[in-house]
């Protein structure tokens, strides 16, 4: 299992909790929580982020990643949950650990 504040992501079942209670993610949007939670703290960049969740050749224009995380933030934000992915401008996201 990991951990982010409230929310929880528990790996063998491929389920993310908050405050014990289930939430509904798309299979991009868990997988982008979790590679997030798998490294906390870590600021990771766009591309570093298309590498390990698509298959095709990043385009830095492209904002495919963004629409992710901001629907992956609004689930998480429905929940009453503070914000856990943090924008780091320039730069890429975090996931406060």
């Amino acid at each position: 299992m990991l951990r982010a504040g409230d929310v929880e992501l528990h790996t063998a079942e491929r389920e993310v909790r908050i405050a014990g209670e289930s939430i509904q993610l798309t299979l991009k949007e868990y997988r982008l929580l979790e590679l997030f939670m798998r490294h906390p703290n870590q600021v990771l960049s766009r591309e570093q982020i298309s590498n390990s969740l698509w298959d095709f050749e990043f385009d830095g224009y492209s904002n495919v990643i963004d629409v992710h995380v901001k629907n992956l933030r609004k689930k998480l934000s429905d929940r009453g949950n503070e914000e856990v992915i943090e924008t780091v401008r320039g730069v890429g996201y975090r996931v406060k650990g």
